[in-house]
């Protein structure tokens, strides 16, 4: 996995984006990520670099998990399913 980081400054969601990148790599392990702290919101947003031509097979991984973060915890954590760089 490679990541470009502008870190978000909390620790927790620093370990939160850690899993999300993981679990992305699990099923596309030549993902490369730019993260960034969200801009008005705790949290992050993650630009995934995957090679396919189904955006929804990325976000279909994380989706429960992240809508789950927002509405127990208002964490936004939002994933972007690019191309790769």
């Amino acid at each position: 996995m490679k990541a470009s980081h502008r870190q978000p400054q909390d620790t927790y969601v620093q370990q939160l984006v850690a899993q999300i990148c993981a679990t992305i790599t699990a099923s596309f392990p030549e993902a490369t990520f730019e993260i960034a702290a969200h801009p008005t919101q705790r949290g992050a947003i993650i630009d995934a670099h995957v090679v396919t031509d189904d955006d929804f097979g990325v976000l279909d991984l994380l989706n429960p998990t992240l809508d789950e973060l927002l509405l127990s915890e208002d964490i936004a954590i939002y994933v972007r399913a690019l191309g790769p760089v």
